[in-house]
């Protein structure tokens, strides 16, 4: 008897190998396949309005990714967030260089990029959302990327390529939808802008990729599924930090009693109603106005009340004590995901150098007032100014130890 069993699960774990196998080689073919996606017909946009309105939601969706050192450059790099069972991912340099970015790319390439993540070679970008956003919206963020803004300053220097271990390719089988998505290459429309359920539902599902990050799974038609925007998907920030996306339904365990005021203040400053500053990956939407916020914010609260409690995760949720000194107001603010020693904008730290330390505490306390579109919190109601001013202090001292 004992000799059937372990010759059963023998057969089992030899079945389970060669499934893993497979998928491994499946998920490479998807990766290296050169897909059929269609070019849109869409230009670049060059009306100073519409310019503006592509430089929020780059700001608010693309830099992030993009943005991995502290240059001040999307010239994209290594993704420390990725967890490393996967392997290495570079994010794309985005750049307006013509060998290493996008300098040499049409219109075309670009919106296809975009809208289906497809490289100029026809493969598939290892992560890289597909927006479903209106041709009108993709021409603003493409105008934008087209600009002569800093960001976009040429950075030739090419990154290695991605090394995707087997657990990654078997990630990659499971997460690779077909190409082309079932959406058309042009002709795109949004919903007239307005506080409504409709327009909501267009920037939590195409502009903003809300359901991507707070639906569970790596499967695409997650996004279509029963636990759409319940949270639970689970992000590493650090190789031993691990962080779960919120659940956004309005039931108990996700935002239930959150006021429409009170959301739209943590979708662009960061900082929850109880006070907690909102951890990475979660972006700050610093431009979006009051019409996009309620419309949003009814969208979210239309959609069933499920009951789903999301695990902490390793990334503690932190605010700022009124007891403790500077170093202890680093760590609780969660100021140490962006700046601690070896996170991807510890040298941003040296900027504080030479500066008045008054100045420092202004721009700790409110960061937007004096780089609008910063992905930084906004602190003003967590520290007061005696606070910030020991915070400032203390950072100017550990910006001096930097190389």
């Amino acid at each position: 008897m004992a000799k059937t069993i372990l010759k059963v699960l023998g057969a089992v774990v030899a079945l389970l190998v060669v499934a893993l196998v497979g998928l491994g080689f499946y998920g490479s073919f998807k990766l290296n396949q050169v897909v059929d996606a269609p070019l849109p017909t869409i230009a670049a946009a060059t009306d100073p309005e519409a310019v503006k309105h592509g430089q929020f939601v780059f700001r608010a969706v693309c830099e992030d990714c993009h943005r991995q050192d502290s240059s001040g450059r999307v010239s994209g790099g290594f993704m420390k967030g990725v967890p490393s069972i996967v392997g290495r991912v570079y994010a794309a340099n985005i750049t307006s260089d013509k060998q290493a970015g996008i300098g040499a790319m049409s219109d075309g390439e670009l919106a296809r990029a975009i809208r289906y993540g497809i490289k100029r070679d026809g493969r598939r970008h290892v992560i890289m959302a597909s927006y479903a956003m209106s041709d009108e919206d993709l021409a603003a963020v493409m105008g934008f990327m087209r600009s002569d803004h800093a960001l976009f300053a040429p950075y030739e220097t090419p990154h290695p390529k991605n090394e995707i271990s087997v657990p990654g390719r078997v990630a990659m089988a499971l997460a690779l939808g077909s190409v082309p998505l079932d959406r058309p290459a042009s002709g795109l429309k949004a919903p007239p802008k307005a506080p409504t359920v409709e327009y909501g539902e267009y920037l939590a599902r195409g502009v903003y990729e809300c359901v991507n990050c707070h639906t569970p799974g790596l499967n695409p038609s997650k996004v279509n599924g029963s636990k759409a925007f319940t949270g639970g998907f689970k992000y590493s920030e650090t190789a031993t930090s691990t962080v779960y996306s919120t659940n956004l339904t309005f039931h108990a365990t996700g935002m239930g009693g959150w006021t429409q005021e009170q959301f739209a203040r943590a979708m662009r400053e960061g900082v929850t109603p109880a006070g907690y500053v909102m951890r990475s990956p979660m972006r700050r939407f610093r431009g979006m106005d009051d019409v996009e916020a309620e419309a949003l914010y009814r969208f979210l609260q239309s959609l069933p009340h499920v009951d789903n409690a999301i695990p902490l995760g390793t990334a503690g949720r932190v605010k700022a004590g009124q007891e403790g000194g500077p170093e202890k107001l680093f760590a609780s603010l969660g100021c140490g995901s962006c700046h601690a020693e070896g996170a991807k904008f510890r040298d941003m730290l040296k900027q504080s150098r030479g500066k008045p330390t008054e100045e420092v505490a202004r721009w700790i306390r409110n960061p937007e007032s004096i780089m609008p579109g910063t992905q930084m919190p906004t602190y003003s109601e967590l520290l007061d100014e005696t606070q910030a001013h020991s915070l400032a202090g203390w950072v100017q001292q550990q910006a001096a130890l930097i190389p």
